[in-house]
């Protein structure tokens, strides 16, 4: 399959996912009986995950191994790829028609174990690859798999019916950490240092392990934020304490070497992708500071304690910055044509993004006070059908170059 059709199939997946989410939104609003509201919300994230950003970030790794290594045979990958898609599908009917039952559980298992054959094949053939990437795009696809751990779990305590609701809990939060902050995020580190390393800015060898470990430490010991409620010893408190800082520390580093390859990102980015670069770094930064925050007891009572702060956390960052930063990889490839109908999208795009998380991190503050926004759920659908009538724009507006 050529590289440029996956992409566009990517940002076709991203259209579903907005139009779940409209539908959604939709049913909170008006009357719409035709689906089960709870089993929209797990095909619309389980759909999210896998037929969307990972989907994304499979074949943005592999077009990075062919840059980095065109001798590297690719059809493997290719067939995960379409593996993954095919199981990402059958998980979006199935979830869609009855939530968690044979057919779903089976769909989500072919899809994970996708993943632990990708991992395998993206180690084994990255041996001999020098490139700083490498390191993150690696942890990434490790998290990747150790999450996977949470899902087990869940599932033995489903068939076994053995439900402890804080074991329950505590997996479901371990799944969730280590695809958000574990896979998503280093693998987005490591796309954003192969980018700048073409705009002619290579981060030296040790600032980038000494900025890896960094993050790498904060990530595996930061899901013990996830778990404080089950009121952990105090020295286990200290190591996520530690854990957080570091992560902290990671992060301004990173920022720092974003900074000082400015210059070469205004030669060779367009003002466009070096805005939204500015806006999932802005997320990043949010999700960092809030997860400095969360150390502090009652400030994790009250996260972990109402939904709308926990639902404003994960759209931060899913879509703020997962997701608006895969959009603009997939423009930095050079494959699509820049034209002004794209471009507009794409800033519709970002506008309804952040319209959307203003408005659930009102409604996440509010909701500690107990106070209602008003209109809220009429604005969020609203939001949510610009964010589908613009990747509408960007999908109808990707047109190869070699088209030309």
């Amino acid at each position: 399959m050529q590289r440029t059709f996956l992409l566009k199939f990517s940002v076709f997946n991203f259209l579903l996912v907005a139009f779940l989410g409209v539908i959604m939104r939709y049913k909170i609003v008006y009357s719409f009986p035709f689906l089960d509201q709870k089993y929209l919300q797990e095909a619309h994230s389980h759909f999210a995950f896998y037929g969307w950003i990972t989907s994304t970030v499979y074949v943005l790794m592999t077009i990075y191994l062919s840059k980095v290594n065109p001798e590297i045979p690719l059809r493997k990958y290719k067939t995960l790829i379409t593996v993954n898609l095919v199981a990402s599908f059958a998980m979006l009917g199935a979830f869609m028609y009855g939530g968690y039952f044979w057919a779903s559980i089976a769909a989500s298992t072919v899809a994970l174990l996708c993943s632990f054959v990708f991992a395998y094949f993206f180690f084994k053939d990255s041996v001999k690859i020098k490139d700083a990437s490498k390191i993150w795009f690696r942890a990434g696809l490790f998290f990747a798999v150790i999450s996977s751990l949470g899902v087990f779990n869940l599932s033995y305590m489903m068939s076994s019916h053995r439900m402890s609701q804080d074991i329950y809990l505590a997996s479901q939060y371990y799944y969730l950490h280590f695809q958000y902050n574990g896979f998503f995020i280093f693998a987005c580190i490591g796309f954003l240092l192969f980018s700048l390393k073409q705009a002619g800015s290579v981060i030296p060898e040790k600032e980038n392990n000494r900025l890896f470990w960094l993050m790498f430490f904060g990530c595996l010991v930061g899901y013990g934020l996830s778990v404080l409620w089950m009121k952990l010893p105090v020295f286990i408190f200290g190591v996520i304490v530690l854990a957080t800082l570091a992560q902290t520390l990671g992060t301004v580093k990173l920022f720092d070497f974003v900074r000082k390859s400015w210059a070469n990102l205004k030669e060779k980015w367009s003002p466009l992708q070096r805005f939204i670069l500015l806006f999932a770094g802005l997320a990043f930064a949010a999700k960092i500071l809030l997860q400095l925050g969360s150390n502090i007891p009652a400030l994790n009572q009250f996260a972990f304690g109402f939904r709308n702060v926990v639902i404003a956390y994960l759209h931060l960052v899913l879509l703020m910055c997962v997701a608006a930063f895969l959009m603009n990889q997939i423009l930095l490839t050079g494959y699509f044509k820049m034209t002004k109908r794209l471009l507009l999208g794409v800033k519709l795009l970002l506008l309804g993004i952040f319209l959307n998380e203003l408005v659930l991190g009102l409604m996440g503050i509010m909701s500690i006070k107990y106070i209602s926004v008003p209109y809220a759920n009429h604005l969020l659908l609203y939001f949510s059908l610009l964010m589908l009538v613009s990747l509408s724009v960007i999908f109808f507006s990707l047109k190869s170059r070699e088209e030309q």
